[in-house]
């Protein structure tokens, strides 16, 4: 019997019991759907932080005495020897290295005419810092060398920032408090997004020598850096660990004493986390489809048993044992792809919707969908297979007598 020929009887069998084809297939629609509305979550999860991550600088390295992503107890870090500034010009003199911003951090009150935001990101640096961290200027200007020099109470100030001080004035050029001390906005940051739920833009950004002049200097500097002009950041990254474990005397038995975080660290971090739960949910996903294909096996050999007659028949017009087994195995896969298009239908129907009515991102792509009918198939063919040898091992003149 002809590939084509099978198919179309084992359609007119399943369309003949409907109700019973239909209930059979529920398990493999479930588990279709629920991997394929998983994969689609976390796919547009991943493009999401990608992006966002993008938005930090693709080949920025940062070094501090914290790591980006804390696996550990974080007193461990607290208690690490500063970074200092000469750890940062060292850095900085490095042939690796292209450019290179030393800063400083603190939280502090920023006020304007009784408008207050509370615990504002001040962050002390020089020029540099505008290129390396892909910061752009939205109206005024960055923090040049000059401002740096003299030490100028100057600020630039986020978008959360501009938004909340200064509804509908143009902030350059006015005044704002930080941590009670007046300074002059002369520029407004374009605005960044979240990351990681956390936003970009509220900060305020003033010369590295003003924050230690007003606010002291008992900081552990951040060395934000980018790589030399055809230096792999691989071998700048090793070029400044060599360097900061000689200058910090940490010995050749000890792990580093400071971190030197990428981007690209932190999103092998992210993708770490999330390649779990996608295991996690492929597992979940996988029993539903075991469950599912019992349920097709267990209903196929009840079909085989219901239609021996019918097979002792076709046996005895010059069916083969094969093309027997053939059609039922035919009839499993047949069930269980129309559940997994339903499935991945009804998974992509629920991704869709929770994109649209959460924050929460989605896309589903061709290797989610690509998965799920592949999963579906398998699945067909593992629990179709006992039904059709039993159907095909069929003896025609037994099968003849069954009533």
């Amino acid at each position: 019997m002809e590939l084509r020929e099978t198919m179309a009887t084992a359609i007119w069998t399943l369309r003949t019991h409907r109700m019973r084809s239909g209930l059979t297939m529920l398990g493999i629609v479930i588990g279709a759907g629920a991997l394929v509305a998983v994969m689609s979550l976390i796919s547009g999860l991943n493009r999401s932080i990608a992006a966002q991550f993008q938005s930090i600088g693709t080949d920025i390295i940062s070094v501090s005495i914290y790591p980006w992503v804390q696996m550990g107890d974080n007193e461990d870090f607290r208690s690490r020897k500063p970074i200092t500034m000469a750890d940062a010009r060292a850095v900085g003199e490095l042939p690796s290295i292209g450019l290179m911003a030393p800063n400083v951090h603190t939280r502090r009150a920023v006020s304007r005419e009784g408008r207050d935001m509370r615990s504002i990101l001040v962050s002390g640096t020089t020029p540099e810092y505008e290129t390396i961290d892909n910061f752009t200027v939205e109206a005024g200007r960055f923090v040049t060398d000059p401002d740096v020099a003299r030490r100028r109470p100057v600020a630039v100030i986020g978008a959360d920032v501009a938004d909340e001080l200064f509804a509908s004035v143009d902030p350059i050029g006015r005044q704002i408090r930080v941590g009670g001390k007046r300074f002059s906005v002369i520029g407004v940051l374009e605005r960044k997004g979240k990351i990681l739920g956390e936003s970009l833009d509220g900060l305020v950004i003033i010369p590295i020598t003003t924050l230690e002049k007003t606010f002291g200097r008992r900081r552990s500097v951040v060395i934000d850096c980018s790589p030399a002009e055809g230096v792999p950041i691989e071998r700048a990254v090793e070029d400044i660990r060599q360097l900061l474990r000689a200058r910090r005397h940490v010995p050749r038995d000890k792990p580093d004493d400071f971190a030197v975080n990428t981007q690209r660290d932190l999103m092998r971090s992210y993708q770490q986390i999330t390649g779990v739960l996608f295991l996690a949910m492929v597992g979940i996903v996988s029993l539903a489809l075991l469950v599912g294909g019992i349920g097709i096996m267990n209903v196929m050999l009840v079909s085989v048993a219901e239609r021996t007659r019918e097979i002792g028949v076709r046996m005895a017009i010059g069916a083969r044992r094969r093309d027997i087994a053939f059609q039922f195995l035919i009839e499993s896969i047949i069930l269980t792809v129309l559940g997994g298009l339903v499935g991945i239908a009804g998974g992509a129907a629920i991704a869709l919707l929770v994109k649209a009515v959460t924050p929460l991102p989605a896309a589903v792509t061709g290797g989610c969908v690509a998965i799920a009918v592949a999963f579906s198939v398998v699945t067909g063919i593992l629990f179709g297979l006992t039904p059709a040898r039993r159907a095909g091992r069929l003896n025609p003149i037994e099968a003849l007598r069954y009533e």
